[in-house]
């Protein structure tokens, strides 16, 4: 990543100002950041919400034990019915999560 030397400083009007405020508030980053997108013409995107935050998270979680369950079968070259189970029960927590979502 290059390093940032240049500092600016620039004027906007109350309109622009609330309009830069609006997306920055939207989107959850900072002004310099927010500034720096819209220059590269990079997209901005809304910030998540808390509830696709918790979904995100427990399927970032979920996919943690799937993988330790498919690493444990690819070593043992077996997997047992426990395991096929705790599998299938985070599957269906998964679909709790999306469900209550909605």
């Amino acid at each position: 990543m290059s390093r940032k030397t240049h500092k600016t400083t620039i004027y906007l009007t109350d309109k622009e100002f609330k309009k830069l405020e609006s997306l920055q508030k939207k989107s959850g980053l900072t002004k310099t950041v927010l500034v720096e997108k819209l220059i590269m013409n990079e997209k901005i995107h809304a910030k998540p919400s808390e509830e696709l935050l918790k979904i995100y998270r427990e399927l970032n979680n979920i996919g943690t034990n799937i993988n330790q369950i498919a690493m444990i079968a690819n070593l043992e070259k077996h997997v047992s019915v426990e395991k096929i189970n705790k599998a299938c029960n985070l599957v269906d927590e998964l679909w709790k999560v999306v469900r209550e979502y909605n």
